[in-house]
């Protein structure tokens, strides 16, 4: 009787030997090139594995690409729980985060990058963070009238200006700078930017004819600069982010906003931060938006292994600013950014406004 012959020994030595698979920890799920967020997938992917290679943590990152449909992002979904991911990151672009967070919630936990519309709480699985132009307008409210700011403005119950730019950003930014004060119990009146001399003589009466509590302006650095002469002295003049663009320091236009308050990331204010110091600057120079979603990836990164550890509550000092997780704030993780003003074409760090 013959025996039927088993695999060679030189087969089975390799067998024994070939290394078990290794399983991710974290799905990094980001757009893919063929999609209109292609540039800004690549910024926070190089900032989340910069994160990741700082930290030396010997942890499994799987990246991969979706089209940031709702059921391209639900099979991605699927898929990293199948391979034995404990976390995703990601999705990208509000769309996609809409979509998970109005279902049932996902398979497993998922920290998405962008916060969803409207302010219902999101699923137990879910956390988000983002960098939307409502959170910076929000925040600078507040700050105003109660938190760190609040030292530079007047006590009496005044009116806030509000300066309305043409862009879709712009217009955002005066919604929730609206918004914010009515909820706070402020009232606020929205003036629309004219960029024709007579209308900006005519903004500058309308300004100078009353007190302000503040004067926020949702502009863009070039309609900033604009009016920057039209704006009582005496007033605080506080912007978003959408005012500081580093390209702009190179031909000059930040001189023209001198004395304008706005917030921005720690990331593009403080060099000299010690959490912004611990990480190594992008290879290739990116515009501020791209520089702003590579900090957004170190700080998805960070705050990812934080949440793998278990943690459900937490103040993290980060790069693109002060964030807080409390199972109070429904899943998103508040962002508070810090402050600066333009001195000498320069943006200075401030901690109150005057």
């Amino acid at each position: 009787m013959v025996a039927l012959a088993g695999p060679s020994s030189a087969a089975a030595q390799t067998a024994a030997s070939a290394p078990a698979e290794v399983l991710p920890s974290i799905v990094l799920l980001l757009p893919g090139q063929a999609t209109p967020f292609a540039r800004a997938a690549e910024a926070v992917r190089a900032g989340f594995f910069a994160a990741h290679a700082a930290a030396g943590a010997p942890m499994a990152i799987e990246s991969r690409e979706s089209d940031e449909t709702a059921a391209a992002v639900v099979a991605a979904l699927d898929t990293a729980a199948a391979r034995g991911a404990r976390l995703v990151v990601g999705p990208l672009s509000r769309d996609a985060v809409d979509a998970l967070a109005r279902g049932s919630g996902p398979r497993l936990p998922v920290l998405a990058l962008s916060q969803p519309s409207g302010a219902a709480p999101l699923p137990p699985q879910m956390l988000a963070i983002g960098l939307r132009i409502e959170d910076e307008a929000r925040a600078i409210v507040a700050s105003l009238l109660r938190g760190p700011l609040a030292p530079g403005v007047t006590s009496e119950r005044l009116p806030f200006a509000v300066i309305i730019g043409r862009g879709p950003l712009e217009r955002r930014a005066a919604a929730a700078f609206i918004a914010a004060a009515q909820e706070l119990g402020r009232p606020a009146e929205a003036l629309e930017l004219s960029l024709r001399q007579e209308r900006l003589n005519d903004l500058g009466k309308r300004l100078a004819a009353r007190p302000w509590q503040a004067i926020l302006l949702a502009l863009d650095a070039g309609e900033a600069s604009a009016v920057r002469g039209r704006l009582p002295p005496d007033v605080p003049a506080v912007a978003t982010s959408r005012v500081h663009l580093l390209e702009h320091s190179s031909i000059g236009l930040l001189r023209d906003l001198d004395g304008i308050a706005f917030v921005d990331m720690p990331w593009l204010l403080e060099p000299d931060h010690p959490a912004v110091m611990a990480y190594p600057r992008p290879a290739i120079p990116f515009s501020a938006e791209l520089e702003r979603l590579y900090a957004l990836g170190i700080d998805a990164y960070r705050i990812a292994v934080a949440w793998l550890g278990g943690s459900q509550r937490f103040d993290l000092d980060g790069v693109t600013g002060r964030l807080r997780l409390d199972p109070a704030l429904g899943g998103r993780i508040e962002r508070w950014p810090s402050l600066a003003v333009f001195v000498d074409g320069k943006p200075q760090r401030r901690d109150v406004l005057r």
